[in-house]
């Protein structure tokens, strides 16, 4: 009984980890201070496995420039009227920074849905001062 009961457990974490994904976000965030702006740039990628080595799928690259003191949103991936879209990642990106001259935080959230579930959700703070 205990090594059915072990094996069992086995089985169930390998099930588990074998669903598991993972992704990667690298998010930059620039202000553009002559232009009075600021601009985002977002990689997603999805980490796979291949050949028991562990590579990056390109999900997409979203980029979003707004003025100071204004919030921004961009989404991409395909859109919920899309046979593909309980399948495949979309990713949205929602992005603040604080108006000219005032000090406060510049945020960066990354959200990772298939379909209306979501699989990940980054979220980059810094704080700025006007040291």
């Amino acid at each position: 009984m205990k090594q059915y009961f072990a094996l069992l457990l086995a089985s169930i974490a390998a099930i588990t980890s074998a669903f598991a994904e993972s992704y990667s976000t690298e998010v930059t965030m620039t202000p553009q201070k002559g232009k009075g702006t600021y601009e985002v740039v977002v990689n997603v990628s999805q980490l796979v496995e291949q050949d028991g080595k562990i590579t990056e799928k390109l999900l997409g690259q979203p980029k979003l420039s707004s003025p100071f003191g204004s919030p921004a949103s961009m989404r991409i991936g395909p859109e919920p009227t899309s046979e593909n879209y309980k399948r495949e990642e979309n990713v949205t990106v929602d992005a603040s920074w604080p108006k000219t001259g005032e000090t406060g935080v510049a945020l960066c959230t990354v959200t990772i849905k298939r379909g209306d579930k979501v699989v990940s959700k980054s979220t980059m703070k810094f704080t700025l001062d006007d040291k």
